[in-house]
């Protein structure tokens, strides 16, 4: 289940970071349609990727009424919205959710463990002429 909390701000509050949240650079999946049908949500990605899942996972659709769930659609490119249950959630967060937080940090860190750049070139050098990596333990 993600994990949201529900903070009460004013109209102009809420203005003034719709403002500043179109001005920034977003590093998200971005999404160019969302809607519910035959019981799933359904979100196809900018790149021609599609995922869908049933709403009922989500601690926030729980009791959602059919009704509901056919209101859902896109915030903008990056944020499920359901205006009747007053519901916000972000494309990347609902990815992240359904893949697992675990699995996404270890490709990453895999994916970012392969990269050949200059730093890691100097410092393999360096760590070199101090004689490599220590020997394990009890190792022959």
């Amino acid at each position: 289940m993600i994990k949201t909390e529900k903070k009460k701000i004013s109209d102009a509050e809420f203005e003034r970071q719709w403002r500043k949240a179109k001005q920034t650079p977003v590093d998200e999946p971005a999404a160019i349609d969302a809607f519910y049908k035959n019981g799933e949500v359904h979100v196809r990605l900018a790149t021609g990727w599609e995922f869908s899942f049933p709403p009922r996972h989500l601690r926030e659709f729980e009791r959602a009424s059919e009704k509901d769930l056919k209101s859902i659609e896109l915030l903008g490119r990056y944020t499920l919205t359901c205006e009747p249950l007053d519901v916000d959630i972000s494309i990347g967060g609902l990815l992240l959710e359904l893949l697992g937080e675990k699995f996404v940090t270890a490709q990453a860190a895999r994916r970012n463990g392969r990269a050949k750049t200059e730093k890691k070139k100097v410092s393999s050098r360096a760590n070199g002429k101090l004689g490599g990596r220590p020997s394990k333990t009890g190792a022959k």
